[in-house]
């Protein structure tokens, strides 16, 4: 059997990819041949040795796994910022994923668990260049999981990306309670004060990484863009609003990961912050309840107990901490004093999050109910109720998922027009609804892929990265085609800080006074951020008329 065959049986087996997407492929998908001569190519030189790698998921891609960029949390580095990545004698072959934080695992099927260790500060590199010259826009990509699941190798392959001219870096960081842990005694021993928020100064520590070593990668250090789903977005809001990574990059794209800063589904999400106060007091209440007499009893429990423990702990708390020094203030605050970061920014949101799902079910009752716990504290229930009017249970489900599509869009939108009226306006802001629906189910993504539907949380990333064909899901070529075109405005927005580029729909950027936004996925083209100006103007006042501010 030919190699072509060989690729083409194993398309076909996995099953996912129709019959027009396999034949587009096959061109691209690199031989066993290319793959021996990837492994045996000139070894790269970083800081700490040298490395080679593997053949990426397309041809002419070459990925390096599992490269360390700082040293092991473990013991004495745990709740620790991270330190230097030791170095190593001779080449290293970068040709598997590196280990995972240790993370709660049940439900998950064994073959899709990662490696677990506290030794998991490392990162994988997607790219193409074929010279230490190329200097290709880079992408730091940090994945989402709500601070307690996943790693950099889950899903996240760049080889279309890097095929497109980009360098991809996907970085592990901690997470759970030994990326949140804040307590009295790590803020005695800490030199700012402070605790928690370790899983962000991983991320500025790979940024700090990237900037010393993508070059030797054929990446150009002066145009970095950090990015990220999710809790990873949210990371990336953190470090617009911290001074902790300023000048390690240079444009930000979140997916999934901002919203208004008034808005109240904050509250429930993996954007709320936490004072320091609140945070130790936490953390000395899950020592108590661990048995752990202190720091050094917490630091001498095993891993697997101790994330066992804090997963079955209903009150640990593991979010973002107010600490003075990752987190100087809130939000808002930032805002207000304008001292965010000042780079163009691709922000947007999915069509299903947010309560909204093609398969809702809700009486009648329960959307008045709804409504009036939601709008009532303002006088607002009528208005909603004639905006968004149902006389049936069907009709109570449509209308509250047109409710929180609009709602979706709307707070993004003040989010941007805060961030743009605030940042100095050096750069554009452009913003995006997806409305794509993934089809089938994806096995090989053990949080999401068997429950979510719709357009869901998260969707977007398959298709704004390209990484369709290293999973599962039975992709059509119209997928396949939205991915090329979603992954294009990616690669022109980390080349350029503007996501157009020729044969692509115009994106407009944000203009403030103008409430739009643009659909990807299913279609392409400007959209409205709510189905009338009415629904604006009361989604706008009602979110405005918050008192709480993050």
């Amino acid at each position: 059997m030919s190699d072509r065959d060989m690729r083409s049986a194993a398309l076909n087996r996995r099953g996912f990819l129709g019959a027009a997407a396999v034949a587009g492929l096959l061109g691209t998908l690199p031989t066993p041949a290319e793959a021996a001569r990837t492994a045996a190519a000139t070894p790269i030189s970083t800081e700490s040795g040298q490395v080679t790698g593997a053949q990426g998921g397309l041809r002419g891609v070459t990925v390096y796994k599992g490269i360390p960029y700082a040293a092991s949390t473990a013991g004495a580095g745990r709740w620790r910022p991270p330190q230097p990545a030791p170095s190593w004698d001779g080449v290293r072959a970068a040709d598997s994923f590196g280990p995972a934080c240790p993370q709660p695992v049940t439900g998950i099927p064994s073959d899709q668990v990662p490696e677990l260790s506290e030794d998991c500060l490392n990162l994988n590199i997607w790219t193409a260049a074929t010279s230490s010259s190329d200097a290709r826009p880079v992408l730091v990509w940090l994945y989402g999981g709500d601070r307690a699941l996943w790693s950099g190798q889950e899903l996240y392959d760049g080889s279309l990306l890097a095929a497109k001219g980009l360098v991809v870096v996907t970085p592990n960081y901690r997470v759970g309670v030994l990326g949140g842990l804040a307590h009295p005694e790590l803020t005695a021993e800490s030199a700012y004060g402070g605790s928690g928020n370790w899983g962000i100064l991983d991320a500025v520590a790979a940024l700090e990484w990237v900037q010393r070593n993508i070059g030797a990668f054929g990446g150009d250090p002066n145009r970095v863009t950090l990015g990220g789903w999710s809790q990873g977005a949210s990371f990336v809001d953190i470090l617009l609003a911290s001074g902790c990574a300023k000048g390690l990059y240079h444009r930000a794209l979140l997916s999934s990961g901002v919203r208004y800063t008034k808005d109240p589904a904050i509250a429930r999400g993996t954007s709320r912050y936490r004072t320091l106060a609140d945070a130790e007091a936490n953390g000395t209440a899950l020592a108590a309840d661990l048995g752990a007499a202190g720091l050094a009893a917490l630091r001498a429990l095993d891993s697997d107990d101790l994330v066992t423990g804090a997963a079955a702990d209903t009150a640990a708390d593991f979010g973002n901490v107010l600490d003075g020094h990752v987190l100087p203030d809130t939000y808002t605050a930032v805002l207000e004093a304008r001292a965010e970061t000042d780079v163009p920014v691709l922000t947007g949101v999915c069509k299903d999050a947010n309560g909204a799902s093609p398969d809702l079910v809700m009486t009648l009752d329960a959307y008045k109910t709804y409504a009036e716990s939601a709008f009532g504290p303002l006088g607002l229930t009528d208005t909603f109720l004639a905006l968004y009017p149902a006389d049936s249970d069907t009709a109570a489900a449509q209308q509250y998922c047109a409710h929180a599509r609009d709602e979706e869009r709307v707070s993004a939108f003040l989010w941007a027009t805060q961030f743009k009226d605030t940042a100095g306006n050096s750069g554009p802001v452009h913003t995006y609804f997806w409305t794509r629906v993934p089809p089938g189910y994806d096995n090989t993504n053990p949080v999401i892929g068997t429950a979510a539907t719709g357009a869901f949380e998260g969707s977007d990333v398959y298709y704004l990265l390209g990484f369709l064909y290293s999973t599962d899901r039975p992709w059509t070529a119209q997928d396949y085609a939205a991915a090329d075109t979603a992954a294009s405005y990616v690669a022109r927005f980390a080349a350029t800080g503007d996501p157009n580029g020729t044969s692509l729909t115009a994106w407009p950027a944000l203009s403030t006074d103008t409430p739009q936004t643009m659909q990807l996925g299913a279609a392409y083209g400007t959209l409205a951020v709510a189905d009338s100006d009415a629904k604006f103007t009361f989604l706008k006042t009602y979110l405005e008329a918050q008192t709480e501010a993050f």
